[in-house]
């Protein structure tokens, strides 16, 4: 009688266990924790003020500010404030050919344009100033600065003091560097004769500040600054005399309060064309004049008018989100951006410590609530994501600029921290499963286990599946059992199941289990090659444990402790139940059903037939391709009604079939068409040709002379059926 081998679950590996569970525990607490870090790293005025960190905290600055960018790229470009307009200087020097000869001879602006490069003669912009002002402009803006002394500067004076109300000029502060003196900021305003009284509210500083963040792009504006500030003698100087050129511009046209402090940021319509500046010499031409855009003069009518170089010579040329634009165009969209009424601005700190909060929040969130590592990083991008438009949002529709260089940081760092902690955690555990696993089920069961558990959770309930199937067993082992020293018969059966289960995962199958000395093994339980392909593997598994039974066999008749044992192997192929049973707290993940029991019937049988292995009419059916097979019988099983084929497996195809082989095959013909006499005198060949005592054909031969004395029914089918189970 055979009994089932049980092994108790040995100790886990000390430490190990506890380890596993404070890790597991400990994750909430490891994921705040580095949320935490995070905010003070980020956030920590004094962190903020370690000079080896700076470098760090300059590079999320310069992230926030290329972000910044973006949303603006992303948001597109705006049609402009049809309020400003621009007049473009786009020529160095005007050219005869540019405009017709009569308005020419007749216009004296274009005559003192064609008459000299750039800087022209001031009394060009005396007609241009009074034709803008008879076209009804509200302000004329000059982003020129009219600083050297000219003769004809009471003319051009006169015309700035008699709109003095209407007209803004430039003025600038250049940097120079000088080996002697060092650093010298030289201011250059509009001479005295054009403006006497210094500071004036008729001028604006022209001057911009870019980012220092290597592009030198030019981002935020500063509507008022101070000498003081400029000089670096108090740069954070809380009165301010000087006003930019677009915000004088809007305080003469609308009368507004100008923001105070420093860097706002610029909400750019767009970039250097979306200001069409009409050429200055058009408005000398009288065509061009009636034409659209300027339709007469309309075009100017209760607008913003900058005038300035458009073109490349003077290099007035400044770098934008857009690209570059001139130093004009930049005025414009700037005034127009004050003009718009709702500028872009940042939120507060506090503010911005809230959005870090709940970002960094929704990312814990994430990664303690989601336990997969996919999921998790699936989440945290979808989270990054979401952040990314609500600032969107936020920037296109109320023109408030959200952090995101620092709570992104936050959220891949934290989430990152979050999903390789989680990821190393579970493959830790898996690891620690998977070693005790192995120890109780086959690998291959236990990498179902831990790859897909829904799969296994489904297949644990029970379902039908075509499985091969392979039962083997160690001959006479109750005697062996009863003579054998513990230690002896453990120690080689140990040997032995080492070699056979080898031979069995090696070929992809999973031992389901071990019934004292016999082995129960599958194919197609867990995964499936195919039909065949799982038959083929259990029939070379059985081809190969035959080889190496009798290796073992060898070493074994040559040690005292030792004795030489034979196996039967039965294989079949058909359906069987996969699911698990047992008592609840001793369960097993096995096959059962009527495709196991015909397994186990035909390793039973092999006794019967004197061989060491049997297969089912389904597995020779399924790989009579690949292996050399011998027709046993047509045998009736025990609690079955039906006969079924068996055969022997001998070989693989490689290795070419018994010279006899087909001979006894055609025996077999002879048997079943009745012609007794003349098969048995086949077998009788064949067995000689064999050795002399090759038990299928004694027994052929036995059956055929008795059923030539005695003819078996007209039913007869040439089945045979087995008297033991």
């Amino acid at each position: 009688m055979r009994t089932t081998m049980s092994t108790s679950p040995q100790p886990a590996q000390k430490g190990r266990l506890p380890l596993l569970r404070w890790l597991r525990q400990g994750r909430i607490a490891v994921i705040l924790g580095s949320a935490l870090v995070m905010a003070v790293v980020l956030y920590s005025p004094w962190l903020q003020g370690v000079h080896w960190l700076r470098p760090f905290y300059d590079q999320i600055e310069k992230t926030e500010l290329r972000l910044q960018d973006l949303r603006l790229l992303w948001r597109g470009e705006l049609a402009p404030d049809k309020r400003v307009v621009g007049v473009g200087i786009n020529v160095a020097q005007l050219a005869k050919s540019d405009v017709p000869i009569e308005d020419f001879n007749r216009e004296q602006a274009l005559q003192l344009m064609a008459e000299k490069e750039f800087p022209w003669n001031r009394r060009a912009y005396i007609p241009l100033v009074e034709r803008l002002m008879k076209w009804g402009a509200r302000v004329v803006v000059f982003d020129i600065v009219f600083m050297a002394e000219k003769a004809e500067d009471a003319d051009f004076a006169a015309v700035l003091e008699k709109y003095r109300d209407r007209i803004v000029v430039g003025f600038n502060q250049e940097k120079l560097y000088d080996k002697e003196s060092g650093l010298q900021h030289i201011l250059q305003k509009p001479n005295a004769t054009l403006i006497p009284e210094w500071p004036n509210g008729r001028a604006g500083f022209v001057f911009h500040h870019p980012d220092l963040d290597g592009d030198l792009i030019v981002r935020h504006v500063d509507y008022r600054t101070s000498d003081l500030r400029e000089n670096g003698a108090l740069p954070d100087d809380p009165t301010p005399d000087w006003v930019s050129l677009s915000a004088r511009a809007i305080e003469r046209a609308t009368g507004q309060s100008i923001p105070q402090g420093y860097r706002h940021p610029i909400g750019y319509f767009g970039g250097a064309n979306t200001y069409d500046f009409i050429p200055m010499e058009n408005l000398f031409v009288e065509k061009r004049i009636a034409e659209a855009p300027i339709a007469g003069g309309a075009y100017f009518k209760d607008k913003i008018v900058f005038i300035g170089p458009t073109y490349d010579l003077l290099h007035d040329k400044l770098t934008t989100p857009f690209g570059e634009m001139p130093g004009v165009v930049w005025h414009a969209q700037v005034a127009a951006d004050l003009l718009n009424g709702a500028p872009l601005h940042y939120i507060g700190r506090n503010a911005s410590l809230v959005c870090f909060g709940i970002c960094i929040a929704l990312t814990a969130l994430c990664v303690i609530l989601l336990r997969n590592a996919i999921g998790q990083s699936a989440s945290l991008f979808g989270a990054g994501v979401s952040y990314v438009g609500v600032c969107q949002f936020a920037f296109v529709k109320m023109h408030a600029i959200l952090p995101m260089a620092m709570p992104l940081a936050g959220v891949v760092t934290v989430g990152s921290l979050g999903v390789i902690y989680s990821f190393l955690l579970e493959q830790w555990e898996k690891a620690h499963t998977r070693k005790v696993l192995n120890r109780f089920v086959s690998k291959r069961i236990a990498a179902v286990v831990l790859k897909n558990a829904e799969e296994f959770e489904h297949a644990r309930r029970g379902e039908k599946r075509p499985v091969a199937v392979f039962f083997s067993d160690i001959r006479s082992f109750t005697t062996w059992s009863e003579n054998a020293a513990p230690e002896n018969l453990v120690g080689q059966l140990n040997e032995y199941f080492e070699r056979a289960v080898t031979h069995i995962e090696e070929r992809e199958g999973n031992v389901q289990k071990f019934i004292g000395d016999a082995i129960l093994a599958a194919w197609g339980d867990t995964h499936s090659n195919g039909f065949a392909d799982d038959a083929a593997r259990a029939v070379a598994t059985a081809l190969t444990m035959r080889v190496t039974l009798r290796a073992l066999n060898a070493g074994w008749d040559k040690r005292e402790d030792r004795i030489v044992i034979s196996i039967g192997m039965g294989i079949n192929h058909g359906d069987v139940v996969v699911g698990e049973v047992g008592h609840p707290e001793r369960r097993e993940y096995t096959v059962l059903g009527d495709g196991v029991n015909f397994a186990a019937r035909l390793e039973s049988a092999t006794k019967q037939f004197h061989t060491d292995c049997l297969v089912g009419e389904s597995v020779e059916v399924l790989t009579r391709d690949r292996f050399v097979y011998r027709h046993a019988d047509f045998v009736r099983v025990k609690g079955k009604n039906k006969p079924v084929n068996i055969f022997i497996p001998l070989s693989d195809v490689t290795t070419p079939p018994p010279e006899w082989l087909a001979d006894y095959h055609k025996a077999h013909a002879l048997y079943v068409e009745r012609k007794f006499t003349e098969a048995a005198a086949l077998f009788r060949a064949v067995n000689s040709r064999i050795g002399g005592e090759d038990y299928l054909c004694e027994t052929y031969a036995t059956r055929c002379d008795r059923y030539a004395q005695e003819p078996p029914p007209a039913d007869w089918d040439g089945s045979y059926t087995l008297t033991e189970k």
